[in-house]
């Protein structure tokens, strides 16, 4: 077993922990019951809007450069199940890469 730093404790790290191989894993992403997201870079922003998906409405649209603070905003507001925000960070992430690097970007 070995150890390693955490910033406020220490973590051990057994041999015979579980291992997952995720690049052989093929996971498609389900539909949200509560609605989805619509990502892009507008005005020097990170847009992000969450449409309910019963009436196709935007309910509510997120602006700025902070992933971070909008990811938090969108799981605080419970907007969406655990596997469409794991998708929704990654898309924002790949948002946040295009800004830094003053390239367009739309979700497809």
């Amino acid at each position: 077993m070995r150890k390693s730093a955490c910033p406020t404790t220490t973590v051990s790290i057994p041999a015979e922990r579980e291992v997952i191989l995720s690049d052989t894993l093929k996971h498609t992403w389900p539909s949200d019951p509560n609605g989805y997201f619509l990502v892009k870079i507008e005005n020097g922003l990170i847009c992000c809007g969450f449409v309910a998906k019963q009436t196709h409405v935007m309910k509510v649209e997120f602006r700025g450069a902070n992933v971070n603070e909008m990811i938090q905003e969108i799981a605080k507001r419970k907007l969406c199940n655990f596997e469409t925000m794991g998708y929704i960070a990654s898309e924002l992430m790949i948002a946040k890469g295009s800004l830094e690097n003053n390239r367009k970007y739309i979700q497809r």
